[in-house]
């Protein structure tokens, strides 16, 4: 098989058309061409396909293109490679073809008399998202359980929303509300709320604001997660340092107030029983570590994520952009799509076995296949109504998309023959997949002006660990996690303590504080040994 380079240079930028206009060159316009053309065969395959597509462009970046080539001179050339690497079939079927294929036939969807009604309409739009926002071939792709599509059920939304914190201060505040629900997304992320409650601020806001907080997971009928304790101050912040310095007295009396709004939020949250109560992500820095306020702050977090309460940690490094969820930081205000690569899927393919070079040579065209699909996603949203929520503020143009890769371990394990936690070249195999998706994923985003991200899922991990891997030190596992979520740019690690880890805190506590600085972990969620643990897709 040829190994085809991530960046093809010598493409032809423009194409011309018949009637003498031109339009950009879009080599997804050849593996849609070509898939059409395998599926007429009966012979589709998304993955060959692709693939195929990527050894046509390897050979069309070859040729000498003095001038911009006509679509009929393209389609020649393509109808060549075809048949010249071993496809004359396929490629006479391309030929003949490309002149008479027409839109997909439609799907219909069976009625189950014993179907809930809200599961009927997902299915509707599940079917009417995979039809008219994707194309047959990454419809293929997810058909094949090769890609997993977050949102289809809600194909004109974002999937993650970062709503700007200061309209909860508004009056009435519920107008806010309206607008994020407008822009859909089923998880919001609220960045620093206890920067509104300062005297510089709106001080009088600290006990409606954290009834606010609690109630919006019911009033939006959203997830929310709640970024706390972040080292920097957000831009809208009076104390950002794009803003006038205040005195050391000014300070001081704003860190106490933050703190104060803390300590009430934190004693309120923990007495909540609903079943629907927002997430906490703390973030840690050296003075969590360091400032004794801080520290009993972690330690009171601490015992409520042991006690499975919804928290996680998150670390702020310096000289680095302060992260929040998956695949959203605060120069990005919300996720377009979620696409998982399901790589165990890959791995099981007869040709590929236990042979880990050919599945490193195969894996840039799955991820290519990703890519086309948060491509296909973004054009969709961008042709909604100019008056569309998603259209103002630039907004789509400030997302990003998280691809995550499904199966780290299993597939390491089936091709090494050892755990990631047992074995140095199972770990070093794991690293190597990482980085041969995020530098397809960076080629690609840079070519299509995409903020494409390599994560975790923000949804309920599936892998789990098995109970020998859980038994490494909490430093043997978040050494691990930091080594691949460096190679990643992020990740969600899950750490796995002994029962009696709330007992004593301090450990812990110094644990994480040589994680901060030893380690490149991203996120963390604690889990105890004493219940099943659920681990993410870059375990991470």
């Amino acid at each position: 098989m040829i190994d085809v380079p991530n960046e093809i240079a010598h493409l032809p930028a423009w194409v011309r058309r018949r009637d003498g206009s031109q339009l950009p060159f879009e080599p997804d316009r050849i593996c849609q061409s070509l898939y059409a053309a395998a599926s007429s065969l009966g012979i589709a395959s998304a993955l060959l396909t692709r693939e195929l597509t990527d050894v046509v462009l390897h050979f069309l970046a070859q040729e000498r293109w003095e001038t911009i080539p006509t679509t009929a001179e393209l389609a020649e050339h393509v109808e060549k490679i075809v048949r010249e690497v071993g496809q004359p079939e396929l490629a006479r079927r391309y030929a003949e073809g490309r002149r008479r294929w027409g839109k997909p036939t439609a799907k219909s969807i069976a009625v189950d008399r014993d179907e809930a009604p809200d599961r009927f309409v997902g299915r509707c739009l599940e079917a009417y998202a995979l039809q008219a926002i994707f194309t047959p071939d990454v419809a293929g792709a997810v058909t094949d359980g090769l890609l997993r599509l977050s949102g289809l059920d809600a194909p004109a939304s974002l999937l993650s929303l970062l709503p700007e914190t200061p309209r909860l201060a508004e009056i009435p505040w519920w107008l806010a509300l309206d607008d994020w629900r407008a822009k859909g997304a089923s998880r919001w992320i609220i960045d620093s709320p206890e920067w509104l409650c300062t005297t510089h601020m709106h001080p009088v806001l600290t006990t409606g604001l954290r009834e606010c907080l609690f109630a919006l997971p019911t009033l939006a009928q959203r997830d929310i997660e709640m970024h706390l304790n972040l080292a920097e101050p957000p831009a809208w912040s009076l104390a950002h340092a794009g803003q006038p310095l205040f005195s050391s007295d000014d300070e001081e009396v704003m860190q106490q107030e933050r703190t104060g709004f803390l300590d009430s939020l934190l004693e309120r949250w923990k007495t909540l029983e609903t079943t629907k109560i927002p997430a906490i992500a703390w973030h840690l820095g050296e003075q969590s570590f360091q400032n004794d306020t801080q520290r009993r702050q972690l330690h009171g977090l601490l015992r409520q994520a042991l006690q499975g309460k919804p928290v996680r940690f998150i670390y702020d490094r310096p000289g680095t952009v302060p992260v929040l969820a998956e695949g959203l930081d605060r120069k990005c205000p919300g996720v377009l799509l979620e696409v998982g690569l399901d790589l165990a899927m890959l791995a099981r393919r007869l040709e590929i076995g236990a042979d880990g070079v050919a599945f490193l040579k195969r894996l840039p065209s799955l991820a290519r296949l990703a890519v086309s699909a948060v491509q296909q996603k973004h054009r969709f949203l961008c042709g909604l109504p100019d008056n569309a929520p998603l259209r103002r503020s630039f907004l789509l143009d400030r997302v990003s998309a998280v691809v995550v890769p499904m199966g780290l371990h299993s597939v390491s394990k089936a091709i090494t023959g050892e755990r990631l936690t047992r074995s140095p070249l199972s770990l070093q195999f794991a690293a190597k997949i990482l980085q041969t998706l995020q530098e397809t994923l960076h080629a690609a985003g840079r070519a299509l002006h995409l903020d494409l991200r390599l994560d975790s899922s923000a949804a309920v991990p599936e892998d789990s660990l098995s109970a020998d891997d859980a038994m490494n030190s909490p430093r043997q596992q978040l050494e691990m996690a930091g080594k691949l979520h460096a190679c990643a740019g992020a990740g969600t690690a899950t750490l796995v303590l002994g029962e009696d880890a709330s007992q004593d805190l301090d450990p812990l506590t110094e644990t994480l504080a040589w994680a901060c600085t030893a380690t490149g972990v991203t996120r963390l969620h604690l889990q105890s040994a004493a219940s099943t643990l659920q681990q993410g897709e870059l375990p991470i």
